[in-house]
């Protein structure tokens, strides 16, 4: 699994339209993921790609969970 890959897979697939039921479950579990892989990354650089990447898999969240209002 990468972390970025599949931040990007998945905000991709929320601007196309709802995610299933799997794949909103896998969104969840990769921000989960990224809360515990953040903090050990050592590299300025890569922290903050890393919580862009992290920032985007949130906003893709948001607008599902908003999409199921």
């Amino acid at each position: 699994m990468t972390l970025d890959a599949d931040a990007y897979g998945y905000a991709l697939g929320v601007l196309k339209g709802p995610l299933d039921e799997r794949r909103g479950e896998g969104l969840i579990r990769l921000m989960a993921v990224f809360e515990k892989v953040l903090p050990a990354i050592d590299d300025e650089y890569a922290t903050k790609y890393y919580t862009h990447v992290r920032d985007m898999a949130v906003l893709a969240a948001e607008v599902e969970t908003l999409r199921e209002k």
